[in-house]
């Protein structure tokens, strides 16, 4: 298929702007790590840094990023300072005893992953995958939980980020040791691990992302285009409640890049690109009283043929491989992106 034509692109971008939830933000962090983030953002997205990612970038001050690039550069167990490491940067590197196991589970993740295994019990849930034939003005339907109960954690500036491996679980243990002697902490990170380094399926392009320049980098590479537009949803309002759909609008891309997050210490995304994806932005209201709900952003695969006959989309839409298209909705915390 041709490359998307400027006029194409530009009718896409009004699209987004019109129908698009309004969830960006304009505010710079003080810091020299965000600063550069939001620079590097700015320099290769045309829209402005939703809430959800502004929200994590980096607190880490120049002097700091350089003494931890050190550190993580000798591959040294960072020990004495390692508590200090996770509190000015605003990670997660052990957990307390009211987070379970399950709270820590990338199970938003392990929905959208590829790979899911129709085990993942927590995943299988109603409505977590759907048919296209839903997106029609006036359906009704339950919402599932949008709600993600990971804890927060900030990125790391690319040039720490980029010496740690998401693949790797030794090279990671030597440099966060709490977070492999918590429980918690342990199962969750060794389960991205396994999703981050997973064979890749018919026709996917992939990669686990552990700063946004990375995440940023890889989307464009994927996508091609000198400009990126990211996409999001508006919130996590309606969750697990009776909705209706009120508009819907597709926005024309030969190909998008999907980014969810996963859990390591720090920020970090699965993001993949995967063929004859649609992308559409959809606006919920309330089916008694009429009054908006939210506006979300859903994603369909429409070729499924290349998929484990084990993923958990079809245990929920009760199909195999190639029976027919797999939908989802996209929440708040993930990101998906198209290229002009």
């Amino acid at each position: 298929m041709a490359t998307l034509s400027k006029i194409q692109f530009s009718m896409n971008l009004l699209l987004f702007l019109a129908f698009t939830p309004v969830a960006f933000s304009t505010v710079p962090s003080s810091s020299v790590s965000s600063i550069d983030q939001i620079q590097y953002w700015s320099n290769n997205v045309l829209n402005t840094m939703p809430n959800t990612i502004a929200s994590k970038l980096s607190p880490l001050s120049k002097q700091d990023s350089n003494y931890f690039t050190s550190l993580v550069s000798s591959k040294q167990t960072i020990s004495f300072d390692h508590a200090k490491f996770c509190s000015k940067a605003k990670l997660v590197c052990s957990t307390t005893s009211n987070q379970t196991p399950q709270s820590l589970n990338p199970s938003g993740f392990k929905i959208y992953s590829a790979i899911a295994q129709a085990s993942d019990a927590a995943v299988a849930v109603p409505n977590s995958f759907f048919r296209l034939s839903i997106l029609q003005k006036g359906y009704k339907f339950h919402l599932p939980d949008l709600n993600d109960q990971t804890p927060f954690r900030a990125f790391l500036p690319n040039q720490i980020a980029s010496k740690i491996s998401t693949t790797n679980s030794i090279d990671l243990q030597k440099l966060f040791p709490e977070s492999f002697t918590s429980a918690n902490t342990k199962e969750a990170i060794e389960a991205s691990i396994h999703y981050c380094s997973s064979p890749r399926i018919k026709g996917e392009i992939k990669s686990c992302p552990n700063s946004l320049e990375d995440m940023i980098n890889f989307s464009k590479k994927s996508l091609g285009g000198s400009k990126l537009i990211a996409f999001t949803s508006q919130s996590t309002k309606g969750s697990k409640q009776e909705v209706k759909i009120q508009n819907i609008k597709q926005f024309r891309a030969e190909k998008v890049v999907s980014c969810h997050e996963v859990f390591f210490p720090f920020a970090t995304y699965f993001c993949h690109q995967l063929s004859s994806t649609r992308i559409y932005s959809v606006d919920l209201i309330d089916p008694a009283t009429k009054a908006p709900v939210n506006k979300l952003v859903a994603l369909c695969h429409m070729d499924t043929s290349g998929w484990p006959a084990e993923h958990v989309a079809f245990k929920v839409l009760k199909s195999s491989p190639g029976d027919a298209e797999a939908c989802h909705w996209i929440t708040q915390r993930d990101l998906v992106w198209m290229a002009n």
